[in-house]
């Protein structure tokens, strides 16, 4: 028993959640990689260390018109590793609805969408 309970006092304690940041507008090279299949008619950020490296790693979106005017819009979300002085693409993601905020909870990236 008292082994087991100095095992627990040994674990790390849950890092807490980490509210990332909105970035707008998008640091160029953010944006250049966004951009291109096309540039976006809007683009925002939210930074953060999302690999645990230390650096300020980036979740970008951008809307992109679609059709033949009017408001319809397509968006794109780009998890970007900071490098440097500039971003590689992580991974692109398919969220239609649009993310609204993004933290970090043990790990895990949070995002809440818009409806």
């Amino acid at each position: 028993m008292r082994l087991a309970l100095a095992a627990l006092a040994l674990l790390p304690l849950p890092a807490p959640a980490q509210e990332l940041s909105p970035v707008e507008p998008l640091p160029a090279a953010a944006l250049a990689l966004l951009s291109e299949a096309g540039a976006p008619e809007h683009s925002t950020g939210w930074q953060g260390d999302l690999d645990g490296d230390g650096d300020a790693d980036l979740l970008a979106q951008g809307a992109f018109a679609t059709g033949d005017g009017g408001n319809a819009a397509t968006l794109k979300q780009m998890l970007l590793r900071a490098e440097g002085e500039g971003y590689s693409l992580w991974r692109e993601i398919v969220l239609p609805e649009g993310v609204k905020s993004a933290r970090l909870e043990a790990g895990a990236l949070i995002l809440t969408l818009y409806k």
